[in-house]
């Protein structure tokens, strides 16, 4: 029964209870903790131990506005049960649920984000003088820091900066004295500490401050009569904090919650910064974790009235860390000189085993990443061959001394750095995914990330017989399971190994994989039939592999496990540009984006490195291409840039084409839409889609053909005549695709293609689902189909099935043919001669034609408007239209108001039809046009009254 926790939403809850009443909210806490992280895994044993001081700390204090910084921040589970989030515990550490740490923006009661150790005298000390400037001289500010994190040379540092101020700070300094970080905590100043906890210093401390402390409302009178400003219950004088010029006030018990109230309140009363020493048991109050704290430190699911049943070694399908563990033992046994470090990870790096059989060769030297570092370089002057077995996200905090101690002295120093790349629920402070880049900047320094196990016992091998920096990357967890050999076997440096070689003849792909994401791509690799490579080495690049795999290949394509921004990708991209080698290449890896919590496959997925997305990303950037000159696809061949550009042969691309449109939050816009196209814009902010679909299938007993909408419109029309089949030759030699044919219903000499639509297949992208229109349903009109109104305006023509009558007939409606054949036999073929030959005399010569186009629409007017005008300009030319109407020839009157072939730089109208724009050798641009298309325009009203409305299709 939790009945008390079950009334706790906030701190102010919490002070409602009377002291009391604490213990039993304190063991309820426990209970809630290990039944809620026995089901999600979780840090267990150091938040047990800290429950009494948290809860003492909320009550004496008002946070948000006193700030409690817990460092390391994996005993702040209470806290964050206090502070309204107990509901979100079964979210603990999953994907985007509730933080293993103190994490800044989940709650105004995290005052620091503290993943990593030795931070928060820093930052507390920085609020504390942040907010005294401000004004604000009452808060307080508490770095609770455990007696591992104090092992970090940070913490030292931000000791000796606190013990120069005296007054007018709120800074609390309280030492959750646990004798334990991750693994027992080492070095002298543990000793020290566990020196003002044994024996009789620790009873009589206790005795003291319970019999002195409580009945005084202020500590100052009882010690101004000690020595110094520094007080100290029963340590000597020469205490650490001491030194740094800080009162010292303890050990008390950190489990006697009443007498840690009393201290704090007391304390409450005091200026200028303080340590307060408090003696807790990690894994206090569940057996199991006070037997074991290691093993709970950090925990997976387990069942909480059993405890952890420890896994035995898979010797089959080890982890990394485990061939690691193995190796370092097998290279210790055959050379002498192997030594041996950690920073306080004996346990996560797999150094326990060799403790027990080197111990000589073995030092834990605490969280001390920079001194582990620079002791390992001192290590190598002198001729041992030191190796630094490191986590990936704490090794980032030892870099200047990687860099000038190690690298610019070129010394052998091997570091094995564990857990490479996503970790999973640690969240954004525990991936390993900046090593990479981070290394790769550092020169004489050489980069392994192994791809299996057996390739990392080889790396490790090579690694360590190097005579300079070297680093080997490998995730957390399992491989694939390839077996390793017994043998220390090395590797050749810089070379890569090919594990597949596609078999295409077109868009081929080759993907460059390191590390991890070799295993993870293998899938990939076969669904799209590409050639698979382990680069093995980041640094050196193998030059060789890249200079084989570029020219064969229509895509390079390089995916890790580690940011992509300067990662191994850059390092491919960097050797392509120097060797002078033009083949793209997608760059794949974490984003710019620190990584949150999670399983590895959402964070994959969230990454875009899964199968699926890597799958469709390769895809995306075979077909979609940046920067693509218009030039060849606009009517009035203006040179203009698309932002993005597809050239699509079916529907599948078309899909992946849009989806990129989408996601990338860009405007799709399609070629061969059926209207003259003019670009005003030197870029194209758009998608531009080129619709190449190309097919022509043949149904001779229905007498249809199912073209693709990429089809040219003319080629289609010969290739219809040349299977004996008429109809179509009245629409010979009308540019544009069959698609474009259709959405603006071409017609011309009597015919129009809306006779021959038996359907037409289109896609919508408003609903993803590819439809059939019959012929009905298209709506035909001059110039006119559903494609030209909302909401077909949005289709895509896909293919179109053509209908001809098994009884052809010559269609010599249109007086230029009927007076051709008044003389001779009409067949398909005849007519289409004709065709031919009239529309070539009326087109511009082939020298201005790919730069010309017509320009404006032929206007309608009333029967009323055309009387006056056929009174004052008897010759004027028309057609008659149902209704009354009449649509007037536009290029009978441009020529009429004096433009025909008139030009203006390189804009102007077509000499033999005043119609047709041009843009002399291309070069106008599509603003020029405009304005001359205005100047015409304007000319035409006002000369006749008329408006010209521009027939090409703008794109800015």
């Amino acid at each position: 029964m939790m009945r008390l926790l079950k009334r706790i939403h906030s701190p102010a809850d919490l002070k409602k209870l009377s002291v009391a009443m604490l213990p039993t909210l304190a063991s309820e806490i426990r209970d809630f903790m290990v039944e809620s992280v026995s089901k999600t895994g979780g840090h267990l044993a150091s938040s047990l131990g800290a429950v009494e001081l948290t809860l003492a700390l909320h009550y004496v204090f008002n946070s948000p506005r006193d700030k409690i910084i817990f460092d390391v921040g994996h005993q702040a589970y209470a806290h964050k049960m206090l502070t309204g989030r107990q509901d979100q515990f079964k979210t603990l550490r999953q994907y985007k649920g509730l933080s293993g740490f103190p994490k800044r923006g989940e709650s105004e009661h995290d005052a620091f984000g503290t993943a990593h150790s030795s931070t928060s005298i820093s930052a507390a000390l920085g609020m504390a003088v942040a907010d005294a400037m401000r004004g604000d001289k009452e808060a307080w500010h508490i770095a609770v820091i455990g007696d591992g994190a104090l092992t970090g040379g940070m913490a030292v540092e931000a000791l000796n900066h606190a013990g120069t101020y005296k007054e007018d700070i709120k800074l609390l300094i309280i030492v959750n004295d646990n004798d334990c970080s991750i693994s027992p905590s080492v070095g002298a100043l543990n000793h020290h500490l566990a020196k003002l906890v044994s024996g009789h210093a620790f009873s009589s401390a206790r005795n003291f401050s319970k019999r002195a402390l409580k009945p005084l409302p202020r500590l100052w009178n009882l010690f101004k009569s000690m020595e110094q400003r520094t007080v100290n219950f029963v340590a000597p004088h020469s205490t650490l904090f001491s030194a740094f010029d800080l009162n010292y006030y303890g050990p008390v018990d950190g489990h006697d919650i009443a007498n840690l109230i009393t201290v704090l309140r007391n304390i409450k009363a005091l200026d200028g910064p303080m340590v307060l020493h408090v003696v807790t048991k990690k894994g206090k109050g569940y057996a199991p974790a006070e037997a074991n704290p290691t093993l709970y430190h950090g925990v997976g699911k387990f069942d909480p009235e059993n405890g952890i049943v420890e896994k035995k070694p898979d010797p089959e399908h080890p982890t990394y860390t485990e061939v690691f563990s193995r190796w370092v033992c097998d290279m210790a046994s055959v050379d002498q000189r192997l030594y041996a470090i950690t920073p306080a990870m004996r346990e996560g790096s797999g150094l326990v085993e060799f403790e027990k059989r080197f111990p000589e060769r073995y030092r834990d030297v605490a969280i001390a990443e920079q001194h582990a570092v620079t002791f390992a370089a001192g290590l190598a002057t002198s001729g041992m061959k030191p190796v630094v077995a490191i986590y990936s996200s704490f090794a980032q905090r030892a870099y200047d001394q990687i860099l000038h101690d190690v690298a610019i002295q070129n010394l052998p120093v091997m570091f094995a750095i564990d857990r490479g790349g996503l970790v999973g629920a640690d969240g954004e402070t525990h991936q390993g995914v900046f090593d990479i880049a981070y290394l790769r900047s550092i020169p004489n320094m050489t980069i392994m990330t192994p791809s299996d196990e057996n390739e990392c016992r080889r790396m490790l091998t090579t690694a360590y017989k190097m005579d300079t920096p070297a680093a080997v990357r490998y995730p957390r967890g399992k491989g694939p399971g390839v077996p390793q050999d017994e043998a220390l076997e090395t590797v050749p440096i810089g070379k890569a190994r090919l594990i597949c070689h596609s078999g295409r003849k077109d868009k081929r792909v080759a993907i460059l994989a390191f590390g991890l994401m070799v295993s993870r791509m293998r899938e990939a690799a076969e669904e799209l039939d590409a050639t698979l490579i382990d680069m093995r080495f980041v640094k050196p690049i193998d030059r060789e592999m890249i200079m084989r795999a570029a020219p064969e290949h229509d895509l390079l394509c390089t995916v890790e496990d580690g940011v992509a921004m300067g990662g191994a990708g850059s390092a491919v991209l960097e050797t392509l540009s120097e060797m002078g080698l033009e083949v793209p290449c997608l760059v794949m890896g974490i984003k710019d984006q620190f990584v949150p919590q999670g399983g590895i496959d959402d964070l994959m997925r969230d990454n875009e490195l899964d199968t699926e997305s890597v799958v469709r990303r390769i895809r995306e950037a075979l077909l979609i291409k940046t920067l693509v000159d218009l030039k060849p696809y606009n009517t009035m061949a203006v040179s203009a840039k698309a932002r993005y550009f597809a050239q699509v042969s079916d529907s599948q691309e078309l899909q992946t084409a849009l989806d990129f449109a989408a996601r990338h939050d860009v405007r799709p816009f399609i070629l061969g839409g059926g209207s003259n196209l003019l670009i005003t814009s030197p870029l194209v902010d758009r998608l531009v889609i080129r619709m190449a679909i190309e097919g022509f299938d043949v149904n001779e007993e229905e007498k249809t053909v199912r073209v693709g909408a990429g089809e040219c419109w003319h080629k289609t029309v010969r290739r219809v005549l040349s299977m004996g089949w008429g109809g179509l030759e009245n629409l010979a030699l009308i540019p544009g695709t069959v698609g474009g044919a259709v959405v603006q219903n071409i017609g011309a000499y009597g015919a129009e293609v809306a006779q021959f639509v038996k359907s037409v297949e289109i896609y919508d992208p408003q609903t993803g689902e590819v439809r059939h229109l019959n012929n009905a349903d298209c709506d035909f009109g001059y110039r006119h189909s559903i494609f030209k109104t909302e909401p077909g305006d949005q289709w895509i023509v896909l293919s179109v099935t053509l209908q001809f009558q098994a009884d052809w007939k010559a269609n010599l409606s249109y007086r230029e043919l009927a007076v051709a054949f008044e003389s001779k036999e009409a067949t398909p073929e005849a007519i289409y001669e004709a065709v031919v030959a009239a529309r070539t005399r009326k087109l511009p010569d082939p020298a201005v034609l790919p730069s010309a186009g017509s320009f404006f629409k032929n206007p309608i007017v009333t029967r009323e408007e055309f009387q006056a005008l056929l009174a004052k300009y008897p010759s004027i030319v028309h057609y008659p239209l149902a209704g009354g109407r009449e649509k007037l020839a536009a290029g009978w009157l441009i020529e009429q108001a004096g433009l025909k072939g008139a030009r203006e730089g390189a804009a102007g109208t077509y000499g033999k039809q005043a119609l047709v724009l041009v843009n002399h050798e291309g070069k106008a641009s599509g603003q020029e046009l405009i304005a001359f298309a205005s100047r015409i325009e304007q000319a035409v009203e006002a000369m006749f009254g008329v408006h010209l409305e521009y027939e090409p299709v703008v794109l800015s």
